[in-house]
């Protein structure tokens, strides 16, 4: 039996789950946030950057790695080992390409476990990360018992005591749901704009000279020029490629202009409609950007109200991303950092691959330190 989470709750379940377990995402944790990405991070450039200089990498591979340490050490106070990063990619990959991809179009492929392989392995798949949740759940108890959990309010440590989750099976659900749906998407958008600043080495010149007499990663991560580069990024490529809602009022809204003359000039959306907002089309539109095509975080200077309102990467409304801010902490950390020290080459770009997100396949960048001196 699927046992529903925040994103897939409705009504007063939802509400309870998002009141429980949004405070674990409030602005006093980002400092705290910050501190774990620049922490990870620097362990992954010491592994990987400065250990094998001048290889060519998968970057949204590398980057998707790098976001789900991230996001298990501030969520649930848990350090991944490298087997268990590579198991719970291949685990969580298997899952939602059967089901997010596959059932999806082809609804009958739930009901034939007993004699499909693909759809066994997926639902092994998710046996797997339950039973990978589970252990993480024990090893926070353990801490715990010993007094060295989080001071702060740790996602974990809300889903264990705020009483709005019964069950063991709940905060399970919880768990693989919300890192299922939080690490792929950031990492991809780190790799989407490295690799847009790889192909427009003056940016990150420019950026450089922003940034010139300062040497903290923090002080670059809340600088003007890396939130623009950033937004610029998230514009490009959104992290994920559409959302839907279902209407609970009847929705009035102005013409595009694409009517007839015998067409009312006004539009009306029933309540009970199904609406799909495919942020590309919204954050590419000529109506909302000069050469949208272009990746150029200058436009984010006195940015016309059309182009803020258009810009919506995580959702708008009640059901907006619960941990963008989280997401924005490793955005904004890891491009300030990655951007500053090193210089990047496009080895091959990829192909675009679109699935419960926007990636790509294929992409290789080469890095390799920067020279320059920023102090």
């Amino acid at each position: 039996k699927t046992i529903p989470y925040i994103t897939t709750k409705e009504g007063d379940v939802w509400k309870n789950t998002r009141q429980s377990i949004s405070h674990a995402f409030a602005n006093q944790h980002i400092k705290r946030m910050k501190a774990i990405c620049c922490e990870k991070l620097e362990e992954w450039i010491c592994s990987t950057l400065d250990s094998k200089p001048g290889t060519s990498l998968d970057m949204f591979n590398e980057m998707q790695q790098l976001s789900l340490r991230i996001v298990w050490k501030v969520t649930f106070e848990y350090d991944l080992s490298d087997e268990e990063v590579d198991a719970f990619i291949k685990d969580n990959k298997t899952y939602l390409h059967e089901v997010a991809c596959k059932q999806r179009m082809h609804t009958w492929r739930k009901w034939c476990k007993s004699f499909l392989p693909s759809v066994r392995r997926a639902y092994q798949a998710s046996e797997n990360t339950a039973l990978f949740a589970r252990r993480v759940l024990a090893s926070y108890r353990e801490k715990v018992k010993s007094g060295v959990e989080s001071s702060d309010d740790t996602l974990i440590k809300l889903l264990e005591n705020s009483g709005a989750f019964a069950t063991e099976a709940e905060k399970i659900a919880e768990i693989t749901g919300l890192i299922s749906g939080g690490f792929h998407t950031t990492g991809n958008s780190i790799g989407f704009t490295l690799l847009e600043l790889a192909k427009n080495p003056k940016i990150i010149e420019d950026y450089r000279d922003n940034i010139k007499g300062t040497s903290n990663v923090y002080d670059w991560a809340k600088s003007d020029c890396i939130q623009r580069i950033v937004r610029e990024g998230l514009r490009m490529h959104p992290v994920t490629s559409h959302i839907w809602r279902v209407l609970d009022k009847d929705i009035h809204t102005k013409s595009t202009g694409m009517s007839t003359k015998k067409a009312s000039s006004h539009i009306v959306i029933p309540k009970g409609s199904i609406i799909v907002v495919c942020f590309p089309s919204v954050h590419r539109s000529s109506e909302h950007y000069n050469h949208p095509d272009t990746f150029d975080p200058s436009r984010w200077i006195n940015p016309s109200k059309e182009a803020m309102d258009a810009f919506m990467p995580f959702a708008l409304g009640r059901r907006t991303c619960i941990g963008q801010r989280l997401a924005y902490a490793e955005l904004h950390t890891v491009i300030a950092k990655l951007a500053a020290e090193y210089n990047w080459e496009v080895e091959a770009e990829g192909s675009v691959c679109v699935g419960l997100a926007i990636s790509r396949k294929g992409t290789r960048l080469i890095a390799r330190k920067s020279c320059g001196q920023l102090d």
